[in-house]
């Protein structure tokens, strides 16, 4: 009887064991086979974006023009009241920083015209109550001023180059060219890959207007570049958006002036480059959170690199 119950057993398992070998061995081709099917699909899905990105260019040229633009707000108030661990127990600050990206492009078969305007504006007050200060409020005290406005039209040799000519003004809004910079030269415009534009004008003339009594405004010829990346995710439903823009001017005889700032005489020339960034994503109907910066060197305004950088509420549209 024993003898029959292991017997019975053995055979149980033996039985067990080949379904199980079976039944892997099943599920490793049904793997295999999902595999390749999934590879087919995602041939297929490629397929039809490229087909979608077709139509949306053709969707783009007929439309007309394309605009859109995304600011950023932020908000900051800070006071203190007999604060004994601070400096100046008692103390209110207030800051106010806003910006805004916008752009009207118009996309044709063998032409384009993209305009593009950046604006960023700050202001903060600081009051300190432990003696005389001045009487005025948040408006008196500006911290940055950033206009920045393009103009690229361009004739297409090819889907990814065009001969084109830029006219690009880079200022403040309260001290409008003073200082400042104007752009107007003729080239080539490369997209080297979707969202990059490229700006290669060898043939640039460069008006520089000073805002120092110590030196006159002048101008010169060299090149000129620029390059504009734009960038929207979407990722569970939250839209991410980035912008950069990164300009430059390149003379070819850089002429050296003699500059007086601050009780300090030092050189420069005409030389210089502005890299403005803005990152931003979307939390509900286009609201959500901004994180802009840029950096600037252009010595015939100051003696060293300038930076900002602001955080704040964003609207996009």
């Amino acid at each position: 009887m024993i003898k029959q119950l292991f017997l019975i057993t053995m055979l149980l398992f033996g039985a067990h064991f080949v379904f199980a070998q079976q039944t892997i061995e099943e599920l490793k081709a049904k793997k295999a086979e999902l595999k390749a099917s999934l590879a087919e699909k995602q041939g297929e899905v490629g397929a039809l974006e490229g087909e979608l990105a077709g139509i949306q260019q053709e969707i783009d040229i007929l439309s007309g023009w394309l605009t859109g633009f995304s600011g950023t707000i932020g908000f900051d108030f800070n006071q203190s009241n007999n604060w004994a661990a601070s400096p100046n127990p008692d103390a209110s600050a207030t800051s106010l920083n806003v910006g805004l990206t916008a752009f009207a492009n118009q996309e044709g078969r063998k032409h384009f015209w993209r305009n593009k305007g950046i604006v960023t504006k700050s202001w903060q007050d600081i009051d300190l109550n432990n003696g005389d200060t001045d009487d005025d409020d948040l408006f008196d005290n500006g911290t940055v001023d950033i206009l920045n406005i393009s103009s690229l039209a361009g004739y297409k040799l090819k889907d990814w180059l065009a001969l084109s000519g830029l006219g690009e003004l880079n200022s403040s809004i309260e001290n409008f060219l003073d200082p400042g910079t104007v752009d107007i030269g003729i080239g080539a415009t490369l997209t080297p890959i979707e969202n990059l534009v490229v700006v290669v004008h060898p043939l640039n003339y460069h008006f520089a207007f000073s805002g120092l009594d110590s030196l006159d405004s002048t101008g010169a010829v060299g090149a000129k570049l620029r390059a504009d990346y734009t960038k929207k995710l979407i990722v569970k439903d939250m839209a991410f958006n980035f912008s950069s823009t990164f300009t430059t001017f390149i003379p070819y005889q850089d002429e050296k002036m003699t500059v007086t700032l601050n009780d300090r005489t030092f050189e420069t020339g005409l030389f210089n480059y502005t890299w403005l960034n803005t990152i931003s994503f979307s939390i509900w109907k286009g609201i959500g959170v901004a994180v802009s910066g840029g950096i600037r060197q252009a010595n015939f305004e100051f003696d060293g690199t300038q930076s900002y950088y602001s955080v704040g509420l964003s609207y996009t549209l």
